[in-house]
């Protein structure tokens, strides 16, 4: 059975999250900041989309971008993948 590109991506994906919910460097800690919203992310970048979808890997990259990184969402993705936290993503990434 030939599992299709895309369905490897659903899957991969899916993976992704789970791991992202489980990171306990995303977890809201006392006296760090509120997450921002969506709205104010895309401000950030200078994104604006009319009723149109968010690619949020493009988001993210961007936003990486801002903060003076060269790293993008799929680094992150697979530093994430390979058994890190988005913290140390975040302290390590050039």
């Amino acid at each position: 059975m030939n599992i299709s590109n895309q369905e490897q991506k659903r899957v991969r994906l899916k993976q992704f999250l789970k791991i992202l919910s489980e990171d306990p460097s995303l977890v809201q800690q006392d006296g760090k900041t509120e997450a921002r919203t969506l709205p104010e992310l895309l401000m950030a970048t200078g994104c604006r989309p009319c009723n149109e979808p968010v690619d949020m890997a493009e988001l993210f990259s961007q936003l990486l971008g801002k903060l003076g990184k060269q790293a993008c969402s799929a680094d992150m993705m697979e530093h994430v993948m390979n058994g890190g936290t988005v913290d140390d993503f975040m302290n390590t990434a050039k």
